[in-house]
């Protein structure tokens, strides 16, 4: 029979209409055949929640002296209680000596301890004891909580069975128990790669507090990492941005260039994700004032995948940035990069060439690397020595020679072409030249007989010989050595299943800047969005490129000491095409569409 506390309860959720006559007989049967509460029955028939129940107790005139009696459901379910006293009367004491139970006659199991992280253990007083078939048998200070109870059952999936124990007792078993579970779980290396395995271990327990370190080991913290990552690889985005914010922490994934919200994670998951993230890194998890950098390799879906990991102190904590390489990705050919046939022409003149240096410009996550990539593929044969400086190696390329930046070891790009230098190279790929040292070497390869691929970062190409100049390169030197340079930026490519044809915007044609003869040889299109694409109409990206190889006016040019505008315009008369030219064929091709194009471009473009 239920208590008249409960009785109370009940009422109050009926008044507010979470519960119906009809709803409230079957909890009452339900109770009655196993012997457990009422309150405990209507949770586990997802009839209530814990916040349902606290609304009610909320709205009540006066607070209830106990929702339920200690549940002891190892016994045989006690007779019905006589009626209750009346109101007026002193509520009677909590049946803590007859009900409750001594933890020597149980045995923990740790799996069950898996389930139930040590920060829920301390804040609801409870302690898993044994996992069975579909429930999760418990200890609790009070069993009749109706919040710890929906905390645990949400946490494990499992139906909860509650025996009571005295608290001082509970408090005690929670430290050992625990503290025995994180020892047991800190032998594997802390440098583990497998997002399945155990990262715990003696050096990171020292670090922090003993819980934390083994909640790190927790399942649910195991799955929710894992699941980010596999939902990331599979979608094929290529960043994975973990943000806290003040109520909750947001999972976001760049996608086809275009970040997109994925997730909401609980805030206090935050701590736990982050740090097992950051061990995977090999970064300090005992560290959250200042900037890490980290990385760590996994096997996806059958995948090798390389994960770059960035962690940024915030107002409400850490955020991590992780860029994915995805190693099993087939490496594009240059036929695959979206040249228009003559630019693809002049650009395979450049990369033949047997001495000089060739530059790729862009931003950030431009491409510039496919590109440098897809080259390398194409010049790779037996009769030629091509050895390449990067931060990171991005795709292992049977047949090349590829040299990993170490700055700890003074590995630098510097450094490597020296020595690169003696090892009898045809080609050299430096990944990037970012300072006027790496500069200096790349000028002195090129002017030894060999043949440099480079990457830079400039607006577009004419800036490239600008950007030199300000490290500190004779204006001499890059006329005489610098055989090229390629601006590209990355455009989301528009879904061939919904894609149709369609007329530009008034503020399309404003910032193209298109006169009406030029508007009328131009086909714009569009995608609708449909299943394919997940409704945003793009389905992978494409590149813009703009191509400017050196010729005699150019070089005149950069000699002359003229500016990156001054430059751009002899270029243009040179027979340069744009990045706006490239991009409007691409819309004409239906490739993209014009809102890509003017979402890429800058305002040198609009000539």
């Amino acid at each position: 029979m239920a208590s008249a506390d409960e009785e109370r309860l009940v009422t109050g959720l009926m008044k507010l209409g979470i519960l119906t006559a009809d709803q409230v007989n079957e909890a009452r049967q339900q109770a009655e055949a196993s012997g457990i509460n009422l309150t405990q029955t209507l949770l586990r028939l997802r009839l209530v929640t814990a916040a349902d129940i606290a609304r009610a107790v909320a709205e009540m005139p006066t607070g209830p002296a106990e929702i339920a009696e200690p549940a002891d459901l190892e016994q045989t379910p006690a007779p019905a209680a006589a009626t209750p006293p009346p109101r007026s009367a002193a509520p009677p004491p909590r049946k803590r000596v007859s009900g409750q139970q001594s933890l020597s006659a149980y045995t923990v199991d740790p799996d069950a301890l898996r389930d139930v992280p040590r920060s829920v253990a301390e804040r609801y007083l409870v302690l898993p004891i044994e996992v069975r078939e579909d429930s999760i048998l418990v200890a609790m200070a009070d069993a009749s909580n109706v919040f710890a109870i929906d905390e645990v059952r949400s946490r494990t999936g499992r139906r909860v069975e509650a025996i009571e124990v005295p608290e001082s007792e509970l408090r005690a078993a929670i430290e050992q128990y625990y503290a025995n579970f994180a020892r047991s779980h800190v032998n594997l290396s802390a440098t583990t790669k497998d997002l399945g395995e155990s990262i715990s271990s003696g050096d990171y327990a020292n670090a922090v507090d003993k819980a934390f370190a083994e909640l790190l080991d927790q399942a649910p913290v195991v799955r929710i990492v894992e699941g980010i990552l596999r939902e990331a690889v599979r979608m094929r985005a290529s960043d994975i941005h973990i943000e806290p914010r003040a109520e909750n922490v947001a999972v976001r994934f760049r996608i086809d260039g275009k970040l997109q919200t994925h997730a909401l994670l609980p805030a206090d998951m935050h701590r736990y994700a982050l740090s097992r993230i950051k061990i995977l890194a090999d970064e300090d998890i005992a560290e959250t004032r200042i900037p890490q950098d980290g990385r760590f390799a996994t096997i996806i879906d059958g995948r090798p995948i390389d994960l770059r990991v960035s962690t940024l102190p915030t107002f409400w904590g850490e955020k991590a940035v992780l860029r994915i390489l995805d190693k099993s990705r087939t490496l594009v050919s240059l036929s695959q990069l979206g040249f228009l046939p003559d630019m693809r022409k002049q650009y395979e003149e450049l990369i033949n060439m047997t001495q000089g240096i060739l530059l790729v410009t862009g931003p950030t996550g431009s491409g510039k690397t496919t590109t440098l990539y897809a080259s390398l593929h194409t010049l790779n044969d037996e009769s030629t020595n091509i050895t390449t400086i990067e931060d990171p190696i991005e795709y292992e390329i049977s047949g090349l020679n590829q040299v990993q930046v170490h700055p700890q070891i003074n590995l630098t790009f510097a450094s490597a072409l020296r020595s690169i230098l003696r090892q009898d190279p045809d080609i050299i790929l430096v990944g990037e030249i970012r300072d006027l040292e790496t500069a200096e070497m790349a000028f002195r390869a090129a002017l030894t007989g060999h043949l440099v691929l480079s990457t830079l970062h400039t607006n577009d190409a004419p800036g490239a010989a600008t950007r030199l100049v300000d490290m500190g390169i004779a204006p001499y030197l890059i006329s005489s050595t610098v055989i090229g340079v390629l601006a590209q930026r990355l455009v989301r490519r528009l879904c061939s299943h919904c894609r149709e044809g369609c007329d530009p915007s008034p503020e399309e044609l404003e910032r193209l800047q298109l006169t009406p003869e030029q508007q009328a040889k131009v086909q714009f299109h569009r995608a609708r969005g449909c299943a394919h694409c997940r409704n945003t109409g793009y389905q992978g990206r494409i590149a813009l490129y703009e191509l400017m190889p050196m010729n005699n006016e150019i070089r005149e040019g950069i000699q002359a000491g003229m500016n990156a505008a001054q430059l751009r315009q002899v270029a243009l008369k040179a027979g340069m095409r744009s990045l706006k030219f490239d991009g409007l064929a691409k819309v004409h091709q239906g490739l993209t569409s014009a809102a890509e194009v003017v979402r890429v471009m800058f305002a040198s473009d609009v000539l």
